[in-house]
């Protein structure tokens, strides 16, 4: 947002992966982490004589017994994929010579995985294309499908003041509707203002599918604020730790919820509510401060996690790299960095170098002083 650099990123999409992984391999991944035989032989017993059925629209099949796949529905199974999946790309890490754990040389995180959302990256796009094939043929020998199709190269970058957008209707500037902004990943779209309207209109459709629930004067308020936080609070709010975004955007964020609150008490023109009076008859306060609350809990989370995950591993290579990357001339587009450094210097926390990081991972290791940290500065 701010640096003249950029980076390509390559989402892999795996097809049915949780049905093709070899329980077998399970069974032998399991003994090669150290597991004691009584855990081998209960594995062995909940992964065998599973039987199913194949629904195709209103027909079912007869049950027959499934011999490859891991069973879903319960804790256990996506900790299986995860430790197949992990295996995978720890034989692919060596056949392409690439680092364990996935760390460039910059610090830049290579890899990133959640479930079966596997995600390569680079700063040049060859060198992902070149990696594709070399990835498709070693999942292929875990019996791992991969979708090239559905394959999606994405690069991340500002663009120049003289791009324009290619789509037949009148010149309009590329820059803040680049192709990364209008891409997903695990649900959201990449750029936070975009997200933000769009977790709203999502939220509108979840309000109006329980009508009845609001208009209802038997329900007391308090179980249909239970049920409006359950069910629309939880999709608008959806991954709202990473979102980062102006005050007007924030504010229309307010105003969505705002909305839904009246509407929930029936206050409807001519009557008229403040909106400080209206958070505290519902029990409730602004989505915008709670926003910032996940946003400090995420830290928190990162700052605690281990120094060569992901997240631990970016935010290591851009305190590393902020002060050596060239700057973007112009005014920058707001972004998650910068906002972090400014909630922690409103609490006289520094993070400029890699010894103000290593101080901020001791605070964050306890929990209680953290949240207390956000408490002290926000008590509403």
């Amino acid at each position: 947002m701010k640096k003249q650099w950029s980076f390509h990123k390559m989402d892999l999409d795996m097809s049915s992966a949780f049905d093709t992984i070899k329980r077998s391999t399970v069974l032998g991944l399991l003994v090669d982490a150290g597991c004691s035989e009584d855990e081998i032989r209960l594995v062995r017993f909940l992964s065998s004589n599973i039987k199913i059925k194949v629904k195709v629209n209103p027909e079912v099949s007869i049950e027959f017994e499934s011999s490859i796949g891991g069973p879903q529905g319960d804790s256990l199974s996506g900790k299986f994929f995860t430790l197949y999946l992990a295996a995978a790309l720890y034989h692919l890490r060596a056949v392409t010579h690439r680092p364990t754990p996935p760390i460039g040389e910059t610090g830049m995180p290579l890899e990133s995985e959640y479930s079966d959302d596997v995600d390569f990256m680079a700063t040049s796009k060859e060198e992902l294309e070149n990696l594709l094939p070399v990835v498709k043929q070693v999942f292929n020998e875990w019996n791992l499908q991969i979708n090239e199709s559905k394959t999606e190269f994405v690069d991340f970058r500002i663009a120049g003041k003289d791009e324009f957008k290619d789509d037949g209707a009148p010149l309009t500037a590329l820059r803040g509707s680049e192709e990364w902004c209008s891409s997903k990943l695990l649900g959201s779209l990449r750029c936070c203002t975009k997200d933000i309207f769009h977790r709203c209109i999502l939220g509108n459709v979840a309000f109006q599918s329980f009508k009845k629930v609001w208009m209802r004067s038997k329900i007391p308020l308090d179980k249909k604020l239970k049920v409006y936080e359950a069910q629309v609070v939880s999709v608008i709010m959806y991954n709202a730790s990473c979102w980062v975004a102006p005050a007007a955007v924030m504010e229309k964020l307010d105003i969505c919820h705002r909305k839904h609150l009246r509407a929930i008490m029936n206050v409807r023109y001519p009557s008229k509510i403040s909106n400080k009076t209206l958070y505290l008859r519902c029990n409730t306060r602004p989505l915008s401060k709670r926003v910032q609350l996940a946003r400090w809990k995420l830290l928190g989370h990162v700052l605690r996690s281990l120094e060569n995950s992901p997240a631990q591993s970016a935010l290591c290579f851009v305190v590393n790299q902020v002060t050596i990357l060239p700057g973007r001339r112009g005014r920058h587009r707001i972004n998650l960095f910068d906002v972090l450094k400014s909630d922690l210097k409103n609490r006289d926390i520094l993070l400029n170098d890699y010894s103000d990081l290593l101080s901020l991972r001791m605070l964050a290791s306890d929990r209680k002083k953290w949240q207390d940290m956000f408490d002290l500065m926000d008590p509403g």
